[in-house]
């Protein structure tokens, strides 16, 4: 693990950052909420694109957070001062990670943002590695068996499990292929816009909104405007091989994230996620999170959870004046309640009633913001899988899928081995081998695990804005929402990745510089 703590009390000033033009011709009072990647990737656009030469942005960079890098860089509460956890609160063990929660291939499953990191920061590639397959089993607590296993990646499942699944399911098993393509595609093609170049900030400045950054991915918006069921049925895979294989691999949350109501791009999504998420390792996303935020030179704030946007008061009366050129943020923490910005750019989720009240937009906009299920991610040791789980048997795979929990349990993957030097299970100070596990669920099942004897540790992690609904459209929200505000929230209604916010952070971003410069 090549991350260190971030210090929550630093400030990353703009003003000693060394300048990049000579001639600038305009200063702007710019201010941003949230440090995950889609602000900081709005941030980067305004520090390094071409368009922005001779605008000088004074970027200001709030995070409720304690740590740069949006959702999935918080893991300490905040009475605790944000710090790392670590398993047994033994530093010597590593910290949980972002990897932790979404995979080791969190980097390569994105490369918008990890080759523009690599630009904005030099010093080479972000070196990966390969990881071997992995079993996964579908288990049924009511008749406590597996009654299903895959393999993940796909393309590595043996011969023999080849036979026996397309023994039970026919062409459907070689026929999901097509959703993988597609997700693959995307990849290549998010990887395709990571090069900072004039012809790319001329192709930003074309993009106004979702359904153009769609258009640039994928050449049309066909794959965001079917449904998943209807994709399904184009590919030919059947009804049995969606509820029994694909649903326990795609289906999170316990409300929103279900086939029959997910766009077939979100699918296609979803599925690669599932499949490509342990194939490499390499990199550390909060480490580069916080790199990139430093190289700016902006000033982050952290723990400054912004709780109003308004227009700015005329002269200091009492009546706000639709014609005000700046915006009035109200925050809680990290110095002023107030502070009046010229353009303000809202790029997290969960927002979006502070952001159409402040432009004043009509109640049928509002009812199109994007809505998301919550999740609870909970690691936990043990010395292995606890029954209740699916272990303690002859074979257990790396992941479990549960196909019939009444709890909401959704998964639970193996993370790595932990050694403990002091504990119970300790012997003359002998180290203990014991293994981290992660569990993701509608519900907290953190009693369920204490009360469990197996269990050594465990932390709960809530993610308010997991998983968006991402039904079918064939409209979006603006991302400009008001004279001087916009949003980077309607791209959750595409899906929720690294790549996406970065890829809206930077549309977004162009289209501040484009008014400055009118």
């Amino acid at each position: 693990m090549d991350s260190v703590p971030l210090p929550i009390d630093d400030r990353i000033d703009m003003d000693n950052a060394p300048s990049q033009t000579e001639d600038r011709i305009s200063r702007d009072r710019l201010r941003m909420y949230s440090a995950g990647p889609a602000g900081i990737s709005a941030a980067a656009h305004l520090r390094n694109s071409p368009a922005a030469h001779g605008v000088d942005f004074e970027i200001t960079v709030f995070e409720a957070g304690l740590w740069i890098g949006g959702q999935l860089a918080q893991f300490g509460p905040v009475s605790d001062g944000g710090r790392p956890v670590f398993p047994y609160d033994d530093s010597t063990l590593g910290p949980l990670s972002a990897e932790d929660v979404a995979g080791p291939a969190l980097l390569w499953g994105n490369p918008l943002f990890t080759r523009s990191s690599e630009d904005i920061l030099g010093g080479g590639a972000v070196e990966f590695f390969d990881l071997p397959s992995q079993q996964v089993g579908y288990y049924s607590r009511d008749r406590r068996e597996y009654v299903l296993s895959t393999t993940r990646p796909y393309d590595q499942t043996p011969t023999g499990d080849w036979l026996r699944l397309i023994w039970r399911y026919g062409p459907s098993v070689w026929n999901q292929r097509g959703l993988l393509v597609e997700s693959w595609n995307l990849r290549e093609r998010m990887a395709a816009n990571a090069a900072p170049s004039e012809a790319a900030a001329a192709e930003a400045a074309a993009i106004a909104d979702v359904s153009g950054i769609l258009a640039s991915l994928l050449g049309a918006t066909e794959l965001a405007h079917e449904g998943a069921p209807e994709a399904l049925h184009r590919h030919g895979v059947s009804d049995a091989y969606t509820v029994e294989v694909l649903a326990p691999q795609v289906e999170c949350g316990p409300q929103v994230q279900r086939i029959p109501v997910m766009s077939a791009l979100a699918l296609a999504m979803a599925a690669g996620r599932e499949d490509a998420g342990y194939v490499h390792g390499g990199g550390d996303y909060a480490a580069r999170a916080w790199e990139i935020a430093k190289r700016l030179g902006a000033d982050v704030r952290l723990d400054s959870k912004v709780v109003g946007i308004e227009r700015e008061r005329a002269d200091g009366g009492d009546e706000e004046t639709s014609t005000a050129a700046r915006w009035l943020l109200r925050h809680e923490g990290g110095g002023a309640e107030a502070e009046a910005f010229d353009k303000v750019i809202v790029a997290a989720p969960g927002l979006e009633g502070l952001v159409f009240c402040a432009a004043g937009v009509n109640s049928s906009i509002e009812a199109e913001a994007v809505e998301f299920d919550a999740v609870h991610v909970t690691f936990f040791t043990a010395s292995g899988l606890p029954a209740r789980f699916g272990g303690g048997g002859w074979w257990v795979p790396s992941q479990v899928l549960f196909v019939d929990d009444d709890a909401g349990i959704h998964e639970v993957t193996y993370v790595r081995e932990v050694i403990r030097y002091n504990g119970d299970g300790a012997v003359d100070g002998a180290p203990v081998l014991e293994h981290l596990y992660r569990c993701v669920s509608g519900t907290d099942i953190s009693e369920m695990l204490l009360s469990d004897p197996e269990v050594t540790w465990m932390h709960h992690r809530r993610f308010d804005h997991a998983y968006p609904l991402t039904y079918p459209r064939t409209w979006y929200p603006s991302l400009a929402v008001g004279d001087g505000l916009w949003t980077t929230a309607p791209i959750y209604s595409v899906g929720s990745s690294l790549d996406l916010s970065w890829l809206a952070g930077r549309v977004v971003a162009q289209q501040v510089i484009e008014t400055v410069k009118k």
